[in-house]
């Protein structure tokens, strides 16, 4: 293959994986409030500064393949960076959405099967998330499949979340009343023991022992004189 055909292929790859990750651009895009992150922006910047250099007078196919070698390190490193951010916006978002919304309530939201689903999938995206980064510097491609796995599960959270997002949010009113019947129990137990004792402290004990008395003393007289009666 002459040195024409491969740069032609290497332009091509490169634009046509371009290409692929413009979805995932977008994506970042709008989770980051619909602008790009400074080292998203740089990468992208290199990468087309190397391609455009491909098109300047007097470049030798040697030049032009060093440029397109430079392109697809670019290109690498924006896919990483991607996904990196990605990870940055999805892990900071579930954990702002717990800490405003959880509760016991989430175990129950359809029968369980919500918290089951939601578990298993955060624990397999920080399972690829991890799996990634520990063969990121030795195994592109593997590292590649382990971040887009980790994408495609964090997509599925976000969507699972927003089809029981009514469910896991609750008012004021519904938090406060499930707060107050957690712990209506500890009310009920603290307002005896404070009231209880302070009732029978108040009660006249000496008049009512004095009382009995009487009754019992009333009852052994009287059976005394019916025995002698008989």
């Amino acid at each position: 293959m002459s040195k024409e055909s491969v740069i032609s292929e290497m332009y091509r790859d490169l634009i046509m994986s371009y290409l692929e990750i413009k979805p995932l651009l977008f994506d970042l895009f709008v989770r980051n409030g619909n602008q790009y992150i400074n080292a998203v922006l740089n990468e992208m910047r290199a990468l087309n500064d190397h391609i455009a250099r491909c098109y300047a007078d007097g470049m030798s196919a040697e030049a032009v393949h060093k440029e397109l070698n430079k392109a697809e390190g670019h290109l690498k490193r924006l896919i990483y960076d991607c996904f990196k951010q990605l990870n940055i916006l999805f892990f900071d978002y579930i954990n702002e959405y717990e800490a405003n919304h959880f509760g016991k309530h989430w175990l129950r939201v359809k029968d369980g099967e919500f918290w089951n689903a939601y578990t298993s999938l955060r624990y397999e995206v920080v399972k690829n998330v991890e799996d990634a980064k520990l063969h990121e510097s030795f195994d592109a491609n593997k590292a590649f499949e382990s971040y887009q796995n980790a994408y495609v599960l964090q997509g599925k959270v976000y969507d699972l979340l927003g089809t029981y997002d009514s469910e896991l949010r609750l008012s004021f009113l519904k938090i406060f009343w499930m707060k107050m019947n957690s712990l209506k129990g500890w009310i009920f137990s603290t307002i005896a023991l404070a009231v209880i004792p302070s009732a029978l402290w108040e009660i006249p004990w000496n008049e009512i022992t004095s009382w009995i008395i009487t009754i019992i003393h009333n009852g052994v007289h009287g059976l005394e004189k019916l025995l002698i009666s008989l």
